[in-house]
């Protein structure tokens, strides 16, 4: 098994989607604390997210993606991006990320091409590091 040091180089860019502050500084923490060293762009709408994809040539390897934001939630947000061409694209992985254990938010979240996990908030250390393998075996394919 590959260390996670060696796994967490491979991950440049993350993109965070949540209208929380208070999460979005504790996803900072932990992301910390976990050795994390890239670059990590935070967005508090789904509508500044998906005017970033559109307009940015750099694709995140990573997307923490939360449900229920006001306006367009998260799943609004994946609609539009799968809609658009924009995801799946071969090297973003993205991550569900509620404060809801709901079955049907599960299934649905599952359902999008370019979901591959879902994760309850907080975000822990040991979540993010099986995140980031799951990242890894995914891109390794």
């Amino acid at each position: 098994m590959t260390a996670i040091s060696d796994v967490l180089t491979a991950v440049h860019h993350i993109l965070l989607v949540d209208d929380e502050d208070d999460c979005n500084f504790v996803t900072k923490l932990v992301l910390k604390k976990a050795g994390y060293k890239g670059r990590l762009t935070t967005f508090t709408s789904a509508d500044e997210a998906i005017d970033y994809l559109r307009a940015d040539g750099d694709k995140p390897d990573l997307m923490f993606v939360d449900i229920n934001m006001p306006k367009h939630t998260g799943f609004d947000l994946l609609a539009m991006c799968e809609n658009e061409g924009l995801l799946p694209n071969g090297c973003t992985s993205v991550v569900m990320f509620s404060s809801s254990n709901r079955p049907a938010d599960l299934e649905k979240a599952l359902s999008f091409r370019s979901v591959i996990g879902y994760i309850e908030k907080a975000l822990t250390v040991d979540s993010f590091e099986r995140v980031v393998r799951d990242h890894e075996r995914i891109r390794a394919l």
